[in-house]
């Protein structure tokens, strides 16, 4: 018995265990950024400087102290005020896309790991795309001010350098299944 998989399958397999476990996080990742777009809203209390609650019994239960509850209060309210009008739709929009397509990866890379003559080519495209995705959020949040840029950049820079290397190993990889073809023939 023989095993029909290609020797290329063994770079596929790595980086699609790569994009599997990313996958995963950046949908977390996209999901929470996404539930705090749709959550922290330009009328929510915070913006009318009413005065935080922090009962107790709450606190309490949660674990936390009041300085860290009046702490959570005033990043909302930091949000609220720093965010542009414009950002909040933009980011619900490049979210909800980001989390498709990261979750497109997710199968991307399980057909990475069982390698499919399809998967190479899909593992480029997608990486390519949540890449694309990373520095269209880039240019977004540098237009926006500084607390927008110090909460979001260090993030963004992280996930582009991710999937630029990802790319770049999905590229690497459909390389050498080319050059291997016409030696092993």
């Amino acid at each position: 018995m023989t095993d029909s998989r290609p020797v290329t399958a063994a770079w596929a397999s790595c980086l699609g265990i790569i994009a599997i476990v990313f996958g995963i996080l950046l949908v977390a990742a996209h999901g929470n950024e996404l539930l705090k777009q749709v959550v922290i809203t330009a009328d929510s209390a915070a913006a009318y400087d009413l005065p935080l609650r922090c009962p107790v019994d709450e606190l309490t239960e949660e674990g936390i102290s009041l300085a860290e509850c009046e702490m959570m209060g005033a990043n909302v309210k930091s949000m609220i005020i720093s965010r542009p009008d414009w950002f909040r739709t933009f980011q619900i929009g490049l979210m909800t896309v980001g989390t498709i397509v990261a979750f497109g990866s997710i199968f991307v890379g399980i057909a990475l790991v069982d390698y499919r003559n399809w998967a190479p080519k899909a593992a480029i495209i997608s990486f390519s795309a949540l890449a694309a995705i990373d520095i269209i959020g880039f240019i977004a949040v540098v237009n926006t001010g500084p607390l927008m840029r110090q909460l979001y950049l260090w993030e963004i820079f992280l996930w582009i350098t991710i999937h630029l290397m990802m790319s770049a190993g999905a590229f690497a990889g459909r390389r050498s299944k080319s050059i291997e073809a016409p030696l092993a023939g």
